[in-house]
């Protein structure tokens, strides 16, 4: 049977409009959610990674938003996107995003959830510092300290502190930030890490010589 093309006009027109919902639905999320910046009030610091917006992308399992202001809260393990200049949260469940702080990919920190072992649990999310056969991995911490002061009495304070896992075969293992650590984790290659650690004098202060050793571990 033949359709006419009235009907054929109609049905392209439904199926154009149906796409053109689904789009926009992935470029502008909307949430009943916002955050309240009073729950945090009287505390010192702050609950983000950042305390401020950077350009960012979110995975869902419907897709990508892109071109996004982000903000992560750590101790909440809450992400929230910019919208009209008031933090919201997502209505779907994330699967990874990309926080960009400069247009450098190198700037580029990927955090993800669903990596679990050590004490990890799964819905943390976790930055992958590097994704490889012994892949490498951080979780961001913040705490909530207390001191007295004087004239002040109690004072609460986030402080922020890091954990480093190291995986292969998708078994990962608790990593100290120290030389004699990395080389135990390493065990099975160690003369030729150490060798390597000691020739760029590294300290494992900053995570790209971490991430640096990771990478040679896993060209040997």
């Amino acid at each position: 049977m033949k359709l006419s093309a009235a009907i054929i006009f109609f049905l392209l027109l439904l199926s154009g409009s149906s796409f053109a919902q689904n789009v926009f639905q992935l470029q502008d999320p909307v949430s009943s959610k916002n955050f309240n910046p009073e729950k945090y009030s009287g505390i010192r610091g702050t609950p983000f990674l950042v305390d401020k917006w950077i350009k960012g992308a979110v995975s869902i399992t419907r897709g990508v938003y892109q071109n996004l202001e982000l903000k992560y809260n750590v101790y909440d393990n809450t992400l929230f996107f910019n919208k009209n200049d008031e933090p919201f949260e997502f209505q779907e469940d994330i699967i990874s995003f990309t926080l960009m702080p400069k247009e450098d990919p190198a700037t580029y920190m990927v955090f993800k959830r669903g990596i679990s072992g050590a004490d990890l649990r799964g819905n943390e999310f976790v930055q992958v510092l590097l994704e490889a056969e012994m892949g490498l991995y951080k979780l961001d911490v913040k705490q909530l300290t207390e001191m007295s002061e004087i004239n002040a009495g109690i004072v609460k304070t986030f402080a922020s502190t890091a954990k480093y896992y190291v995986g292969k075969n998708g078994k990962l293992k608790f990593l100290k930030l120290n030389k004699q650590e990395v080389l135990t984790a390493l065990s099975d290659k160690q003369d030729k890490i150490q060798a390597y650690i000691n020739e760029k004098k590294y300290t494992f202060r900053k995570d790209a010589e971490l991430v640096d050793v990771l990478k040679y571990y896993n060209s040997l």
